[in-house]
């Protein structure tokens, strides 16, 4: 994960800053750690995935109001699943090494996420809430460490951002 995009880019660094678990793959956005119930009333942690599109190095307004999970599908606290947010449920593979299982739909009133910091916390509330009903101390802002990759200091690093607006990252990749 590119530390230089995230501090870039003032949603994806409020997001950062507020404590949750960021990854950049490829064009995606991902949100690790993310508590939520199964129907097995057990408390999981799943990975919340937004597409992510950027200008130059600057990430541009979500497009769309649907996020991805990698996990089991969510319930309340009684195990019975959040019906309200349900788009697909699909396993597919989006990248190398990243797979999810479901799509959620939760539109805002405004009709669009004025940021990515938006879209993911509100979607990690819907989730998260139910878990937090069952164990109070669960949540999603672990305040990971985070250590510098070798891109983040090279000067000799740049954004490709044609392979993600293609969708050919694991082609460009090799």
């Amino acid at each position: 994960m590119s530390q230089l995009q995230i501090n870039h880019n003032e949603d994806l660094k409020r997001l950062r800053d507020d404590g949750y678990d960021l990854e950049i793959k490829g064009r995606y956005l991902l949100v690790k750690n993310v508590p939520y119930v199964n129907k097995n009333r057990n408390i999981l942690y799943g990975i919340l995935v937004s597409e992510l599109e950027l200008a130059g190095d600057k990430v541009v307004k979500p497009k769309s109001h649907v996020a991805m999970f990698a996990g089991e599908y969510p319930c309340d606290k009684n195990g019975a699943e959040i019906a309200k947010i349900r788009h697909q449920s699909n396993t597919q593979m989006l990248d190398e090494g990243l797979t999810i299982n479901h799509s959620f739909s939760s539109k805002p009133v405004s009709g669009a996420y004025k940021d990515h910091h938006e879209k993911m916390t509100t979607y990690i509330e819907i989730l998260s809430a139910q878990a937090k009903s069952i164990d109070p101390k669960v949540k999603a802002n672990t305040f990971p460490v985070i250590v510098p990759s070798e891109e983040d200091v090279s000067v000799f690093t740049y954004y490709d951002t044609a392979s993600s607006r293609a969708g050919i990252d694991a082609v460009s990749r090799k």
